[in-house]
C-alpha cells in the first residue's frame, strides 16, 4: 500500500516490473557514458586553444554551478507539465537528441569560440533531461520497490562508466569522433525505447506552482513540518555528498604526494571503490526489501565514515585497496537508498520538487566541502583528507538518526 506525504493511504500502487527499471537504467547508462568521454577527451580539446588552467577551472565551476540550478528546475517544471506525452518524458525527448547533436559536434574543432559555445549549450540541454529523468523513476515504480530500481539504474550507470573507461580510448583510437558518434546515436535511440516503452500515470494532479516557486513551496513545507524527517535526510545528502566527492577528487592526489604512489597505482585504487560500489549497487537495493531504508543508510554512513578515517592510518597499498572497497560497500547502501527514502515522504504532485531539493543539497555538499576540505589539506596535510570526509559522513550519520523510524517495513 502507497502513503502520500501526509501519511494517509492513496491507493495500490502499480505493479514492479524489473524490465521497467532497465528501461530507466537506459537513460542513466547513456548520460554516464557521455560523461566519461567528456570528461575524458572535452578538456584535452579545451587545453588546446586555451592553456590557461584556471580558465578551464572557471569554464568548468560554471558548468557545474548553472547545472544544479538547472537541474532543480527542470525537475520542478515538469511537475506542472501536462502534455500528451507525459509529464517527464517531453524533457527526455526533446532534451537528449539534442544533446547528442552538440556531443556529435565536440570533436569537429573550428575554433574556440565554436568549442566554447558548444560546451556551455550542452551544459543547457544535458541538464533539461537529467533531473526529470531521475524523477520518473518514483513516478513509475511502486514505494516498496524504489530502491531495487534504483540499484538496477545506478548499476547501469556504473557499467557505462567503466565502458567510457576501458572502451573510451579503443574508440578514440579508430578516429576521435568515433566515441562522440557513438553516445550521440545513443542520444537519439534512447528516448524513443523509453517514450515506446514506458507509461507514466495518468491520474498524477499538476502541482500548484511552477518552476523556483514550487521548489520554496516544497522547501517551506519540509521546514514546517512537525516531521523533520526529510529535512534531516537533505542534511545528510549535504554532508555525505560533500564527504564522499571530496575522496574522488583528491584521492589521486593524495597517492601521488602523500604516498608516493605512481598515478596508476592510485587510480587503480579509487577504482576499486567505484567497483565495489557497482558490485554492490543491486544487492544494496534488494535489502530494503527486509530492511528498511533508514536502517542501511544509517550503516552505510557509519561504515563509510569509520572507513575513511581508517585509510588515513595506512600506508600500504593493499590495506587502503581493501579498505577503499570496504567505503564502497557501504557507499552503496547509502547512496542506492537515499533518494528512493526521500521520494517516499511526499505526494506524487511534488516528486519533481524534492529532486531539486536533493540535488540541491548534493550540489551545495560538493561545493561548499571540496574547497574547504583542500584548504584543510594545505594547512593540515594530505591525511586530513580522510579525516574530514570521514567526519561528514559521521556528520550525516548523527543526521539520519534524527529521523523518524519509516511508517511501513518495505516488502
Amino acid at each position: 500500500m502507497a502513503y502520500n506525504a501526509a501519511g494517509e493511504k492513496s491507493g495500490a500502487p502499480p505493479p514492479f516490473v524489473y524490465g521497467t527499471s532497465f528501461i530507466l537504467g537506459l537513460s542513466m547508462f547513456g548520460i554516464s557514458l557521455a560523461a566519461g568521454i567528456y570528461n575524458s577527451y572535452v578538456p584535452l580539446f579545451i587545453r588546446h586553444y586555451i592553456p590557461n588552467v584556471a580558465v578551464i577551472g572557471l569554464i568548468v565551476s560554471i558548468r557545474t554551478l548553472a547545472g544544479v540550478f538547472l537541474n532543480m528546475y527542470f525537475s520542478a517544471r515538469s511537475d506542472r507539465t501536462r502534455t500528451r506525452f507525459g509529464r517527464r518524458m517531453p524533457y527526455i525527448l526533446i532534451g537528449m537528441p539534442i544533446t547528442g547533436l552538440l556531443f556529435i559536434a565536440f570533436p569537429w574543432q573550428i575554433g574556440a569560440a565554436f568549442l566554447i559555445t558548444i560546451d556551455l549549450v550542452y551544459a543547457l540541454t544535458s541538464n533539461i533531461f537529467y533531473a526529470p529523468t531521475m524523477a520518473l523513476m518514483p513516478d513509475v515504480t511502486p514505494e516498496a520497490n524504489r530502491s531495487q530500481a534504483n540499484g538496477i539504474i545506478n548499476a547501469m550507470a556504473g557499467f557505462a562508466a567503466l565502458l567510457a573507461f576501458f572502451i573510451g580510448p579503443l574508440l578514440f583510437h579508430m578516429g576521435r569522433q568515433v566515441p562522440f558518434l557513438v553516445v550521440g546515436l545513443l542520444f537519439f535511440m534512447i528516448p524513443m525505447i523509453m517514450y515506446r516503452k514506458l507509461k507514466e500515470p495518468a491520474d498524477v494532479p499538476p502541482s500548484d506552482s511552477v518552476g523556483f516557486r514550487h521548489l520554496w513551496q516544497a522547501a517551506q513545507d519540509i521546514a514546517r513540518r512537525m516531521d523533520h524527517t526529510a529535512l534531516w535526510l537533505l542534511i545528510a545528502v549535504f554532508f555525505w555528498s560533500g564527504g564522499e566527492s571530496s575522496v574522488e577528487t583528491f584521492f589521486v592526489t593524495y597517492g601521488v604526494y602523500h604516498l608516493h604512489w605512481a598515478s596508476s597505482v592510485a587510480v587503480i585504487t579509487i577504482g576499486l571503490f567505484a567497483l565495489a560500489y557497482l558490485i554492490f549497487a543491486m544487492p544494496s537495493g534488494f535489502l530494503a526489501k527486509r530492511h528498511s531504508r533508514r536502517g542501511l543508510v544509517l550503516v552505510g554512513t557509519l561504515g563509510l565514515g569509520l572507513a575513511f578515517i581508517a585509510i588515513g592510518f595506512f600506508t600500504g597499498t593493499w590495506p587502503i585497496r581493501l579498505l577503499a572497497m570496504t567505503a564502497g560497500i557501504f557507499w552503496a547502501f547509502v547512496n542506492i537508498n537515499g533518494y528512493p527514502w526521500l521520494t517516499t515522504l511526499t505526494s506524487p504532485t511534488n516528486i519533481g520538487a524534492f529532486t531539486g531539493l536533493w540535488l540541491l543539497s548534493s550540489g551545495l555538499g560538493n561545493f561548499v566541502c571540496q574547497p574547504a576540505i583542500g584548504f584543510l589539506m594545505d594547512h593540515w596535510g594530505y591525511p586530513s583528507l580522510f579525516v574530514a570526509a570521514g567526519i561528514a559522513a559521521l556528520l550525516a550519520s548523527l543526521a539520519i538518526w534524527r529521523t523518524q523510524p519509516e511508517r511501513m517495513r518495505l516488502g
